[in-house]
């Protein structure tokens, strides 16, 4: 199983991040775009390593035209020596709309054709007489008349996904599924590779076409009480996006995001913390001692690929975020030499 950490901060703060988990001999380094670009950030992950996978989880890709993270995406690519992984998710539609002004309606479909986009400019852009025409995009100038670049590659491309129409999209067209937070080994398992494998059967991919990335929640260190309080507050945050109650029903608490909710709003984040009882807390996170997290890491095994390491943030201050990644580098390290 490949390990890879998620990191953030500042530019510079994830320059030195990345450069250490190449260091620690981690497989790879993710970038989420949240406050800061994903594509900037991983720009900055680039320069500071010289082996290691960097990707983006997740860059959005709706409020970008698909010619723009083809571009992006290649420039990457080509920066990295060809070591850049683009990893895409859809947003919710709350966000998009109250974030990005943007509307999406049908966001399987839109993603499916995203992709194939995305790929259609690659091709023109090695030399290929190609254009795209779908239902959504239409793009008939792919190229702006540069020099063909047939020594290019496509650039791996995984999809962020949840729920089963997605999921299924990621089998039929990505190179990999980016797993959320809150999925659990149980929901990758029971849910989401059954939805693979019957993306991958109706487009006719090969099994192993695309493999799970999971990312998996850490939250440790040597006050464990404060280590999976943290890990609570960002389960109860996620847990009120009405997306993600799939998994929430899938461990028998499908009324839970109601409490939350009512919690979020009033910014209770004790109460928020408190309903994520410790079963459901230990069923999605590695959450509490340095010396059990090596254990737990063993439930993914089977199910996923490649496992990144990410840390909460939702409530934390800079400073104690920063430890949260460090520790999760730690833990990475430790993984490494005992490999």
């Amino acid at each position: 199983m490949k390990l890879g950490v998620a990191v953030g901060g500042t530019l510079r703060e994830v320059t030195s991040l990345a450069g250490r988990a190449e260091a620690a001999g981690l497989e790879s380094v993710w970038l989420a775009e949240l406050d800061h670009s994903a594509f900037v950030q991983a720009a900055a992950a680039i320069s500071s390593t010289s082996r290691i996978g960097v990707g983006t989880a997740v860059a959005l890709a709706f409020p970008r035209s698909p010619t723009i993270t083809a571009m992006s995406a290649w420039d990457l690519d080509e920066l990295s020596g060809d070591r850049f992984m683009l990893g895409l998710g859809p947003q919710v539609k709350r966000v998009l709309e109250a974030r990005f002004s943007v509307r999406v309606e049908k966001p399987a479909p839109q993603m499916r054709e995203y992709v194939q986009a995305v790929r259609t400019i690659w091709a023109a852009n090695r030399g290929e007489a190609v254009r795209h025409e779908g239902e959504i995009y239409r793009i008939t100038m792919p190229t702006f008349h540069g020099l063909p670049r047939p020594e290019r590659r496509d650039t791996p491309i995984l999809l962020a996904a949840v729920g089963p129409v997605l999921s299924r999209v990621c089998g039929e067209v990505a190179d990999g599924l980016l797993g959320h937070p809150l999925a659990s080994p149980r929901y990758l398992r029971e849910a989401v590779q059954p939805a693979i494998a019957a993306g991958l059967e109706r487009s006719g991919r090969s099994s192993g076409a695309c493999p799970i990335t999971a990312m998996v929640m850490v939250s440790i260190g040597d006050d464990e009480v404060a280590a999976r309080r943290a890990a609570r507050l960002q389960i109860a945050f996620y847990a009120t996006t009405p997306s993600y109650k799939p998994i929430l029903a899938l461990h028998d608490r499908a009324a839970l995001p109601r409490d939350l909710r009512r919690a979020f709003v009033n910014r209770d984040h004790d109460r928020m913390a408190e309903l994520i009882d410790d079963e459901l807390l230990d069923a999605i996170a590695i959450a509490g001692r340095p010396d059990e997290a090596l254990d737990r890491l063993a439930a993914w095994e089977g199910v996923a690929e490649r496992v990144v390491l990410g840390v909460p943030w939702y409530g934390m201050t800079p400073e104690r975020q920063r430890d949260a990644i460090e520790a999760a580098l730690d833990l990475g390290a430790r993984c490494g030499a005992g490999s």
